[in-house]
């Protein structure tokens, strides 16, 4: 089969196009036939050798992908061969066929494009912890979203008004500006607005949650639009500045600060993962949350299209077709 191999720590450009052997199934695994694959910002920053975990080369990145099942391994007694269904693969997503460990393959729900699928998992469950569980947004409470029309902000902004509570969310361009809208966002702005921090707090009354995927300026000035025992919740640092803290500022307002790494519970939380499975399902069959595909690519151009993620050309998911 085709599939795009790191085989040193690299640069898109530098991922090696190659024909590699056909997974076969170990014990609890099933064979993926891939018909789309996610793409994420931590893939560029896992063939760099950036992100927190470093895998062994040569690998194939890819985290999440969707397609038919061509093989189930020894064990595995809810898949059939036949059967269309997402997977959180880890690695080898940039390819034909990938296999996956059982409790990391998920139902597709009605009506649900492969597109759709292969933007499902990481970021709507990031989103989902990161608000529902971690947060714990309430119908009647307000939440401001960064990167807006990003794979974390698009979902977020979805899950939110999917809650009932207010949304609000920020951007760059006029262009992704629009894009939160069409999210539903009830109040848009551009990051690039110094006052944007001091808007939100003077006109708009503050913010109890703030769900964080950039890291630096944005997180500084969230500080100060967050309103008594607020919550912020930090998911990532796509800015490339990991942001320091005056705990003063948490003191002085009540407000909280808390980490969602979404990885961790997919091992010691299983059960919260089904729940949280099932809760999307539900949302997406009842119109509430959609992925919003940006573009899609065939698996050839994903050095190109990887490059465009990782200089947040894109918004929404970007999605390769083998």
């Amino acid at each position: 089969m085709k599939a795009y191999v790191a085989e040193n720590w690299c640069e898109p450009e530098e991922l090696v196009y190659k024909d590699i052997e056909d997974p076969t199934p170990k014990v609890g695994e099933v064979i993926i036939d891939i018909k789309a694959s996610g793409m994420n910002f931590p893939d560029m920053l896992l063939i760099q050798g950036k992100y927190q975990l470093r895998p062994k080369r040569p690998f194939s990145p890819g985290i999440e992908v969707a397609g038919i099942i061509s093989a189930v391994g020894e064990g595995v007694t809810n898949w059939k061969v036949g059967d269309k269904a997402m997977g959180l693969c880890w690695l080898g997503g940039y390819a034909e066929k990938v296999a996956v460990a059982e409790k990391n393959v998920y139902p597709m729900p009605e009506g649900m494009s492969f597109e759709e699928a292969a933007g499902f998992i990481v970021t709507y469950q990031s989103s989902y912890f990161a608000i529902v569980v971690r947060a714990n947004l309430q119908p009647t409470e307000t939440m401001l979203v960064h990167a807006g029309a990003g794979g974390i902000g698009s979902s977020a902004i979805q899950i939110g008004k999917a809650i009932g509570a207010k949304v609000y969310a920020t951007a760059g361009s006029e262009e992704k500006i629009e894009v939160i809208r069409s999210l539903g966002a009830d109040l848009a702005l551009n990051y690039n607005d110094a006052t944007w921090s001091k808007k939100i707090r003077k006109e708009y009354g503050g913010v109890d949650v703030v769900i964080d995927p950039v890291g630096g300026e944005a997180f500084d000035k969230s500080i100060l639009c967050t309103n008594f025992e607020g919550r912020i919740v930090v998911v990532g640092f796509t800015s490339g500045r990991i942001p320091t803290l005056a705990v003063n500022m948490l003191l002085l307002n009540n407000i909280s600060v808390m980490g969602v790494y979404w990885n961790l519970y997919q091992n010691d939380k299983p059960e919260a993962i089904k729940k949280c499975v099932n809760q999307l399902n539900e949302w997406y069959v009842q119109g509430k949350v959609k992925p919003l595909v940006y573009k899609t690519y065939p698996l050839r151009d994903a050095p190109k299209a990887l490059r465009e993620v990782g200089t947040r050309k894109t918004y929404g998911k970007t999605i390769l077709i083998p």
